[in-house]
């Protein structure tokens, strides 16, 4: 049994995250994802999410793709991972292949196989709240008329990338 294995915070479960779990299912029997924890998101990200991590691990219990899921606090966990539970496959995104990972030494030196999923559609968790975001300012401008137009342009133009 092929034993694969891919870590994330897999915020807002989209069309992206579903590719890459479908990705990474095809290429073993048993897929693992480690699940980061909200504690640690901000502070590796940058921002919060939009979901609760309760959240993010149902709709990811609900994925087909997913036989297990391990949440995890820091970097260091996902080596701690993959030196405890039989991994054969860890799978990260291909924007990862000319960068220095988490787990990436212990993979090369323990000889587990790294697959780099394809980044096939334009969506990201960041995309996706600005896409949302901007529905929401339209909306509202619509509604309440041009008085927030300044004020939105101004959100939007102050709104980290």
């Amino acid at each position: 049994m092929i034993i694969g294995i891919i870590f994330g915070v897999f915020d807002m479960l989209h069309v992206g995250h579903i590719v890459a779990l479908q990705e990474a299912k095809s290429q073993c029997d048993y897929l693992i994802v480690g699940l980061k924890t909200d504690s640690n998101v901000q502070e590796a990200d940058g921002q919060d999410t939009a979901q609760t991590m309760v959240e993010r691990f149902i709709k990811l219990e609900g994925c087909q793709f997913v036989d297990e899921i391990i949440p995890f606090e820091s970097d260091h966990d996902i080596t701690d991972m993959l030196q405890s539970l039989p991994v054969h496959k860890f799978f990260i995104g291909e924007d990862y292949k000319m960068v220095d990972f988490s787990g990436r030494d212990y993979c090369i030196s323990e000889g587990i196989e790294i697959c780099y999923t394809k980044n096939k559609n334009r969506f990201s968790s960041q995309s996706l709240r600005k896409i949302v975001s901007e529905k929401e300012i339209e909306k509202a401008e619509r509604s309440f008329g041009a008085s927030l137009k300044c004020h939105s342009a101004n959100i939007i133009s102050t709104t980290p990338q």
